[in-house]
C-alpha cells in the first residue's frame, strides 16, 4: 500500500473524530488509568478508534488507530506551535508514539504496526502544554 493513500485514510479516520460526542471508552480490567483535566471528543467504530483533544473549544490535534494495517495516526490540526503525539497502550503498556510537530499543514504522521489480532489496543493524544485527553478502546 502506498503512504499518500495510507495516510488519506488516516486523515478521514481523525477528521470524522472532530464531529463526535463524547464517549467513555468500555471499561476493562486491562484499561489504562483516565486522565483528567482535558476535553476530549471520542469516537470508537468497530475495531478503529479515535480521539481528539479540544481545548478552548478549538481541535488543537487528533490520534488514531486503524485496525486494518495496525496504524497509530496523529494530525495537528492548528498551527498554534504546540505539537501533538499520539500514544497507543496495549498489553499492559504504552509500547508505541508517535508525533506530529508541523502544524495544521500534511502530513498527518502515522506508525506501521504489528499487532495480534483481536488484541483490545487504547488510543490517546496529548497535545504539549495542554494535556493528555481520555483514552479511546479499539481492537487490533
Amino acid at each position: 500500500m502506498n503512504i499518500q493513500r495510507s495516510m488519506a485514510r488516516g486523515i478521514a479516520v481523525l477528521g470524522a473524530a472532530a464531529t463526535a460526542a463524547v464517549v467513555a471508552p468500555a471499561a476493562s480490567s486491562a484499561a489504562p488509568a483516565q486522565q483528567s483535566g482535558s476535553t476530549t471528543t471520542q469516537q470508537a467504530a468497530g475495531a478503529n478508534a479515535t480521539v481528539c483533544g479540544v481545548y478552548g473549544g478549538t481541535v488543537r490535534g487528533c490520534a488514531g488507530f486503524r485496525a486494518y494495517d495496525e496504524h497509530l495516526i496523529v494530525c495537528d490540526r492548528r498551527a498554534d506551535g504546540r505539537a501533538v503525539y499520539a500514544q497507543l497502550y496495549w498489553a499492559g503498556k504504552v509500547r508505541a508514539t508517535v508525533k506530529d510537530a508541523n502544524g495544521a499543514k500534511s502530513p498527518c504522521y502515522y506508525l506501521d504496526l504489528s499487532i495480534a489480532e483481536g488484541t483490545p489496543v487504547y488510543v490517546r493524544a496529548y497535545v504539549q502544554g495542554l494535556g493528555f485527553t481520555r483514552w479511546a478502546r479499539g481492537v487490533a
